[in-house]
Protein backbone atom coordinates (compact mmCIF):
# COMPACT_ATOMS: atom_id res chain seq x y z
CA UNK A 1 0.00 0.00 0.00
CA UNK A 2 2.97 2.18 0.57
CA UNK A 3 4.33 2.12 -2.62
CA UNK A 4 0.36 1.79 -4.16
CA UNK A 5 -0.14 5.54 -3.15
CA UNK A 6 3.11 7.10 -4.88
CA UNK A 7 2.49 5.40 -7.96
CA UNK A 8 -1.52 6.33 -8.30
CA UNK A 9 -0.50 9.69 -8.13
CA UNK A 10 2.19 9.49 -10.09
CA UNK A 11 -0.12 8.20 -12.82
CA UNK A 12 -2.65 10.96 -12.42
CA UNK A 13 -0.35 13.18 -12.26
CA UNK A 14 1.96 12.16 -14.97
CA UNK A 15 -2.05 11.47 -17.00
CA UNK A 16 -3.44 15.52 -16.44
CA UNK A 17 -0.07 16.25 -17.46
CA UNK A 18 -0.43 14.50 -20.90
CA UNK A 19 -4.27 15.74 -21.55
CA UNK A 20 -2.99 19.16 -20.58
CA UNK A 21 -0.02 19.08 -22.88
CA UNK A 22 -3.04 17.56 -25.67
CA UNK A 23 -5.05 20.05 -25.34
CA UNK A 24 -2.33 23.04 -25.56
CA UNK A 25 -1.04 21.05 -28.59
CA UNK A 26 -4.24 21.10 -30.29
CA UNK A 27 -4.88 24.96 -29.20
CA UNK A 28 -1.66 25.91 -30.98
CA UNK A 29 -2.56 23.68 -34.10
CA UNK A 30 -6.27 25.38 -33.91
CA UNK A 31 -5.30 29.11 -33.21
CA UNK A 32 -2.36 29.31 -36.04
CA UNK A 33 -4.95 27.20 -38.75
CA UNK A 34 -7.53 30.30 -37.90
CA UNK A 35 -4.95 32.90 -38.50
CA UNK A 36 -4.02 31.34 -41.57
CA UNK A 37 -7.56 30.94 -42.85
CA UNK A 38 -9.59 33.58 -41.59
CA UNK A 39 -6.73 36.16 -40.32
CA UNK A 40 -7.47 35.77 -36.95
CA UNK A 41 -7.19 33.72 -34.16
CA UNK A 42 -10.70 32.72 -33.18
CA UNK A 43 -12.97 30.87 -35.98
CA UNK A 44 -16.38 32.27 -35.95
CA UNK A 45 -18.13 35.49 -34.67
CA UNK A 46 -17.97 37.57 -31.29
CA UNK A 47 -21.71 37.09 -30.60
CA UNK A 48 -24.23 36.98 -28.13
CA UNK A 49 -26.90 35.03 -27.00
CA UNK A 50 -30.21 35.76 -28.45
CA UNK A 51 -33.70 33.30 -27.80
CA UNK A 52 -34.67 33.09 -30.73
CA UNK A 53 -31.86 32.53 -32.60
CA UNK A 54 -29.66 31.53 -30.57
CA UNK A 55 -26.86 33.77 -31.10
CA UNK A 56 -26.06 37.15 -32.73
CA UNK A 57 -23.45 39.93 -33.38
CA UNK A 58 -22.91 42.09 -30.34
CA UNK A 59 -23.23 44.73 -32.57
CA UNK A 60 -26.38 44.60 -34.32
CA UNK A 61 -26.88 44.64 -37.83
CA UNK A 62 -25.17 46.42 -40.45
CA UNK A 63 -26.52 49.66 -41.18
CA UNK A 64 -27.28 49.93 -45.46
CA UNK A 65 -25.94 52.63 -47.07
CA UNK A 66 -27.56 54.54 -49.86
CA UNK A 67 -31.27 53.72 -48.67
CA UNK A 68 -33.77 56.34 -50.15
CA UNK A 69 -35.49 58.56 -48.01
CA UNK A 70 -39.25 57.94 -47.05
CA UNK A 71 -41.68 57.98 -50.13
CA UNK A 72 -43.80 60.50 -50.68
CA UNK A 73 -46.63 57.76 -50.57
CA UNK A 74 -46.74 54.84 -48.84
CA UNK A 75 -47.32 52.34 -51.60
CA UNK A 76 -44.36 53.43 -53.42
CA UNK A 77 -41.90 52.33 -50.49
CA UNK A 78 -39.75 49.09 -51.21
CA UNK A 79 -38.13 47.36 -47.90
CA UNK A 80 -36.17 44.39 -49.32
CA UNK A 81 -34.52 41.97 -45.79
CA UNK A 82 -31.53 40.17 -46.73
CA UNK A 83 -30.52 37.16 -44.77
CA UNK A 84 -27.24 35.55 -45.17
CA UNK A 85 -23.45 34.83 -43.36
CA UNK A 86 -20.25 36.40 -43.53
CA UNK A 87 -20.66 36.94 -47.21
CA UNK A 88 -23.55 39.03 -46.90
CA UNK A 89 -22.42 40.91 -43.67
CA UNK A 90 -19.32 41.85 -45.40
CA UNK A 91 -17.92 42.76 -41.68
CA UNK A 92 -14.21 43.28 -42.90
CA UNK A 93 -15.05 46.24 -45.36
CA UNK A 94 -17.31 49.59 -45.08
CA UNK A 95 -21.33 49.16 -44.70
CA UNK A 96 -21.73 50.80 -48.16
CA UNK A 97 -19.28 48.07 -49.41
CA UNK A 98 -21.74 45.10 -48.76
CA UNK A 99 -24.32 43.60 -51.32
CA UNK A 100 -27.45 45.17 -50.06
CA UNK A 101 -25.50 48.88 -49.91
CA UNK A 102 -24.44 48.22 -53.44
CA UNK A 103 -27.82 47.13 -54.52
CA UNK A 104 -30.05 50.78 -53.02
CA UNK A 105 -27.32 52.22 -54.84
CA UNK A 106 -28.16 51.51 -58.02
CA UNK A 107 -31.88 50.93 -57.37
CA UNK A 108 -32.01 54.34 -55.22
CA UNK A 109 -30.24 56.28 -58.70
CA UNK A 110 -32.73 55.74 -60.97
CA UNK A 111 -35.45 57.78 -61.78
CA UNK A 112 -39.09 56.35 -61.39
CA UNK A 113 -41.81 56.48 -58.37
CA UNK A 114 -40.25 54.27 -56.30
CA UNK A 115 -37.98 54.30 -53.13
CA UNK A 116 -36.16 51.75 -51.63
CA UNK A 117 -35.01 50.63 -48.51
CA UNK A 118 -33.08 47.42 -46.83
CA UNK A 119 -32.13 45.54 -43.61
CA UNK A 120 -28.94 43.66 -43.88
CA UNK A 121 -30.05 40.64 -41.33
CA UNK A 122 -26.47 39.14 -42.68
CA UNK A 123 -24.49 37.22 -39.22
CA UNK A 124 -21.17 35.55 -39.53
CA UNK A 125 -21.15 31.78 -39.25
CA UNK A 126 -25.19 31.31 -40.18
CA UNK A 127 -26.53 29.03 -42.33
CA UNK A 128 -30.13 28.02 -43.34
CA UNK A 129 -30.87 26.76 -39.97
CA UNK A 130 -30.05 29.89 -37.98
CA UNK A 131 -31.38 32.41 -40.60
CA UNK A 132 -34.74 30.60 -40.63
CA UNK A 133 -35.59 31.23 -36.89
CA UNK A 134 -33.91 34.94 -37.28
CA UNK A 135 -36.59 35.18 -40.54
CA UNK A 136 -39.46 34.39 -37.57
CA UNK A 137 -37.95 36.51 -35.25
CA UNK A 138 -37.92 39.94 -37.25
CA UNK A 139 -42.08 38.63 -38.32
CA UNK A 140 -42.91 38.25 -34.67
CA UNK A 141 -41.02 41.40 -33.87
CA UNK A 142 -40.56 43.91 -36.49
CA UNK A 143 -43.05 46.90 -36.55
CA UNK A 144 -42.74 47.23 -40.47
CA UNK A 145 -42.95 44.07 -43.03
CA UNK A 146 -41.07 43.48 -45.67
CA UNK A 147 -41.82 43.89 -49.49
CA UNK A 148 -39.35 40.66 -50.52
CA UNK A 149 -36.97 38.53 -48.47
CA UNK A 150 -33.43 37.13 -49.95
CA UNK A 151 -31.62 34.32 -48.46
CA UNK A 152 -27.60 34.55 -49.85
CA UNK A 153 -26.27 30.64 -48.62
CA UNK A 154 -24.59 27.70 -49.88
CA UNK A 155 -21.32 27.78 -48.22
CA UNK A 156 -22.09 27.60 -44.69
CA UNK A 157 -24.71 25.03 -45.05
CA UNK A 158 -22.23 22.39 -47.12
CA UNK A 159 -19.35 23.47 -44.79
CA UNK A 160 -21.03 22.47 -41.81
CA UNK A 161 -22.95 19.59 -42.57
CA UNK A 162 -19.17 18.19 -44.45
CA UNK A 163 -17.60 18.91 -40.53
CA UNK A 164 -20.62 17.48 -38.27
CA UNK A 165 -21.96 15.30 -40.63
CA UNK A 166 -25.66 16.07 -38.90
CA UNK A 167 -28.45 16.88 -40.42
CA UNK A 168 -29.03 19.70 -38.11
CA UNK A 169 -24.98 21.09 -38.50
CA UNK A 170 -24.75 24.75 -37.63
CA UNK A 171 -22.00 26.76 -35.75
CA UNK A 172 -21.19 25.99 -32.25
CA UNK A 173 -23.82 23.15 -32.56
CA UNK A 174 -21.43 20.52 -30.30
CA UNK A 175 -21.28 22.78 -27.63
CA UNK A 176 -24.61 23.79 -27.20
CA UNK A 177 -25.88 20.39 -27.43
CA UNK A 178 -23.19 19.34 -24.57
CA UNK A 179 -23.81 22.35 -22.41
CA UNK A 180 -27.91 21.09 -22.37
CA UNK A 181 -27.84 17.90 -22.57
CA UNK A 182 -24.41 15.96 -21.00
CA UNK A 183 -25.76 17.27 -17.33
CA UNK A 184 -27.71 14.43 -17.50
CA UNK A 185 -26.18 12.24 -20.11
CA UNK A 186 -23.78 10.11 -17.57
CA UNK A 187 -22.15 10.76 -14.03
CA UNK A 188 -19.68 12.46 -15.13
CA UNK A 189 -22.02 15.53 -16.17
CA UNK A 190 -22.53 16.20 -12.19
CA UNK A 191 -18.99 17.74 -12.69
CA UNK A 192 -20.66 20.12 -14.76
CA UNK A 193 -16.96 22.34 -15.42
CA UNK A 194 -14.89 19.72 -16.02
CA UNK A 195 -18.07 18.56 -18.80
CA UNK A 196 -18.05 21.47 -20.36
CA UNK A 197 -14.61 22.02 -20.65
CA UNK A 198 -14.62 18.15 -22.42
CA UNK A 199 -17.30 20.08 -25.46
CA UNK A 200 -15.23 22.98 -25.61
CA UNK A 201 -12.05 21.55 -25.90
CA UNK A 202 -9.67 21.94 -28.76
CA UNK A 203 -8.77 18.75 -28.56
CA UNK A 204 -12.27 17.57 -29.53
CA UNK A 205 -12.50 20.98 -32.40
CA UNK A 206 -8.84 19.10 -33.81
CA UNK A 207 -10.06 15.65 -33.93
CA UNK A 208 -13.30 16.47 -35.68
CA UNK A 209 -11.70 18.76 -38.39
CA UNK A 210 -8.69 15.96 -38.89
CA UNK A 211 -11.48 13.25 -39.64
CA UNK A 212 -13.18 16.09 -42.01
CA UNK A 213 -9.88 16.16 -43.65
CA UNK A 214 -9.26 12.52 -44.39
CA UNK A 215 -12.95 11.34 -44.73
CA UNK A 216 -14.89 11.54 -47.65
CA UNK A 217 -18.36 12.12 -47.42
CA UNK A 218 -20.75 9.22 -49.14
CA UNK A 219 -22.73 10.82 -51.83
CA UNK A 220 -25.27 7.52 -50.87
CA UNK A 221 -25.09 8.37 -47.65
CA UNK A 222 -28.36 7.97 -45.49
CA UNK A 223 -26.82 11.18 -43.74
CA UNK A 224 -26.89 13.40 -46.51
CA UNK A 225 -29.54 12.62 -47.65
CA UNK A 226 -31.51 13.44 -44.81
CA UNK A 227 -29.86 16.97 -44.56
CA UNK A 228 -30.67 17.55 -47.99
CA UNK A 229 -34.09 16.79 -47.58
CA UNK A 230 -34.50 18.96 -44.39
CA UNK A 231 -32.75 21.69 -45.84
CA UNK A 232 -35.54 21.80 -48.66
CA UNK A 233 -37.88 21.51 -46.63
CA UNK A 234 -36.70 24.63 -44.28
CA UNK A 235 -36.45 26.32 -47.54
CA UNK A 236 -39.88 25.44 -48.42
CA UNK A 237 -41.12 26.75 -45.05
CA UNK A 238 -39.78 30.23 -45.35
CA UNK A 239 -41.49 30.73 -48.72
CA UNK A 240 -45.08 29.37 -47.85
CA UNK A 241 -44.20 31.71 -44.14
CA UNK A 242 -43.59 34.88 -46.77
CA UNK A 243 -46.52 33.87 -48.66
CA UNK A 244 -49.21 33.91 -46.21
CA UNK A 245 -48.19 37.05 -45.96
CA UNK A 246 -48.27 38.18 -49.45
CA UNK A 247 -44.31 38.55 -49.05
CA UNK A 248 -42.62 37.20 -52.42
CA UNK A 249 -39.09 34.66 -51.61
CA UNK A 250 -35.75 34.22 -53.59
CA UNK A 251 -33.08 32.48 -52.78
CA UNK A 252 -29.78 33.14 -54.08
CA UNK A 253 -27.32 30.17 -54.38
CA UNK A 254 -23.65 31.97 -53.72
CA UNK A 255 -21.02 31.86 -56.35
CA UNK A 256 -17.99 30.11 -55.00
CA UNK A 257 -14.49 29.77 -56.20
CA UNK A 258 -14.43 25.81 -55.11
CA UNK A 259 -17.94 25.42 -56.72
CA UNK A 260 -17.28 27.15 -60.60
CA UNK A 261 -17.48 25.64 -63.44
CA UNK A 262 -17.09 28.26 -66.34
CA UNK A 263 -13.58 28.06 -68.35
CA UNK A 264 -14.28 31.41 -69.66
CA UNK A 265 -12.15 33.26 -66.71
CA UNK A 266 -9.24 35.56 -68.12
CA UNK A 267 -6.15 34.01 -67.50
CA UNK A 268 -4.22 36.37 -65.87
CA UNK A 269 -7.52 36.77 -63.25
CA UNK A 270 -6.98 33.00 -62.87
CA UNK A 271 -3.55 33.27 -62.28
CA UNK A 272 -3.77 35.99 -59.55
CA UNK A 273 -6.53 33.96 -57.90
CA UNK A 274 -4.66 30.83 -58.13
CA UNK A 275 -1.69 32.45 -56.41
CA UNK A 276 -3.93 34.35 -53.32
CA UNK A 277 -6.11 31.41 -52.59
CA UNK A 278 -4.97 28.97 -50.24
CA UNK A 279 -5.40 25.26 -50.20
CA UNK A 280 -5.57 24.76 -53.93
CA UNK A 281 -3.65 21.58 -53.90
CA UNK A 282 -3.97 19.94 -50.28
CA UNK A 283 -6.67 18.18 -48.68
CA UNK A 284 -8.85 17.56 -51.38
CA UNK A 285 -11.09 15.77 -49.40
CA UNK A 286 -12.09 19.29 -47.83
CA UNK A 287 -12.77 20.39 -51.72
CA UNK A 288 -14.62 17.39 -52.59
CA UNK A 289 -16.64 16.98 -49.45
CA UNK A 290 -17.42 20.84 -49.97
CA UNK A 291 -18.76 20.29 -53.85
CA UNK A 292 -20.74 17.18 -53.16
CA UNK A 293 -23.06 18.57 -50.43
CA UNK A 294 -23.36 22.22 -52.27
CA UNK A 295 -24.27 20.30 -56.21
CA UNK A 296 -26.64 17.96 -53.86
CA UNK A 297 -28.29 21.03 -52.38
CA UNK A 298 -28.42 22.64 -55.70
CA UNK A 299 -29.95 19.53 -57.34
CA UNK A 300 -32.45 19.26 -54.65
CA UNK A 301 -33.73 23.17 -54.59
CA UNK A 302 -33.04 23.23 -58.91
CA UNK A 303 -36.98 23.32 -59.59
CA UNK A 304 -37.99 25.32 -56.64
CA UNK A 305 -40.06 28.76 -57.80
CA UNK A 306 -37.77 30.82 -55.20
CA UNK A 307 -34.38 29.19 -56.03
CA UNK A 308 -31.75 31.33 -58.37
CA UNK A 309 -28.23 29.46 -59.32
CA UNK A 310 -25.40 31.93 -59.33
CA UNK A 311 -22.83 29.09 -59.12
CA UNK A 312 -21.08 30.74 -62.29
CA UNK A 313 -22.59 34.21 -61.39
CA UNK A 314 -18.97 35.40 -61.51
CA UNK A 315 -16.94 33.93 -64.54
CA UNK A 316 -17.28 36.80 -67.07
CA UNK A 317 -14.73 38.86 -63.98
CA UNK A 318 -11.85 40.84 -65.02
CA UNK A 319 -10.15 41.23 -61.64
CA UNK A 320 -10.39 38.73 -58.68
CA UNK A 321 -13.48 38.57 -56.55
CA UNK A 322 -12.32 36.16 -54.23
CA UNK A 323 -10.08 36.33 -51.14
CA UNK A 324 -8.00 33.84 -49.96
CA UNK A 325 -10.58 31.15 -48.62
CA UNK A 326 -12.12 30.94 -51.83
CA UNK A 327 -15.38 31.99 -50.30
CA UNK A 328 -16.09 35.32 -49.22
CA UNK A 329 -15.60 38.08 -52.21
CA UNK A 330 -13.41 41.38 -52.60
CA UNK A 331 -15.91 44.75 -52.75
CA UNK A 332 -15.67 44.02 -57.06
CA UNK A 333 -16.73 40.73 -56.42
CA UNK A 334 -19.62 41.90 -53.87
CA UNK A 335 -20.40 44.68 -56.52
CA UNK A 336 -20.27 41.99 -59.54
CA UNK A 337 -23.25 39.78 -57.38
CA UNK A 338 -25.49 42.65 -56.79
CA UNK A 339 -25.19 43.46 -60.51
CA UNK A 340 -26.16 39.30 -61.01
CA UNK A 341 -29.01 39.87 -58.32
CA UNK A 342 -30.66 42.71 -59.89
CA UNK A 343 -32.95 41.33 -63.03
CA UNK A 344 -34.33 38.61 -59.96
CA UNK A 345 -35.08 41.78 -57.72
CA UNK A 346 -36.63 43.98 -59.99
CA UNK A 347 -38.99 40.79 -61.30
CA UNK A 348 -39.91 40.03 -58.13
CA UNK A 349 -40.78 43.05 -56.77
CA UNK A 350 -42.70 43.91 -60.38
CA UNK A 351 -40.22 46.71 -61.38
CA UNK A 352 -40.09 47.12 -64.85
CA UNK A 353 -36.44 47.60 -66.30
CA UNK A 354 -35.33 51.41 -66.56
CA UNK A 355 -34.99 52.51 -70.65
CA UNK A 356 -31.75 53.16 -71.70
CA UNK A 357 -32.53 56.53 -71.51
CA UNK A 358 -33.33 57.45 -68.08
CA UNK A 359 -36.59 57.93 -68.85
CA UNK A 360 -39.38 57.04 -66.60
CA UNK A 361 -41.83 53.83 -68.40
Amino acid sequence: MRRFFPVLWRTVKWLVVAVLGIELLSFAVITTSNLVIYGHLREGPRAVYDAYSLFQMPDGFRPTAYVAPVAPRPELGRLIWFFGGSTMRASNDPEDKAIPSFLMATLNAEDGPYRFDAINFGINSYNSLLEVKLLEKEFIEAEKRPNLVVFYDGANDANYFAVQKNRYAHEGRERVKGVIESYYRSGFGLLKPLNAAYYASFTRELLQKIFYIVREVDPNSPELAAFVDITVRRYDFINHLCASYGIPFVLFWQPLYWTETCHNVQPEVAAKEAATILGRKVFPHVRDNFMLVYGALEKALADKPYFVPMRNALCARTRPVYTADGVHNTVPGREAIAAAMLPTLRARLSLKPMPANGDQP
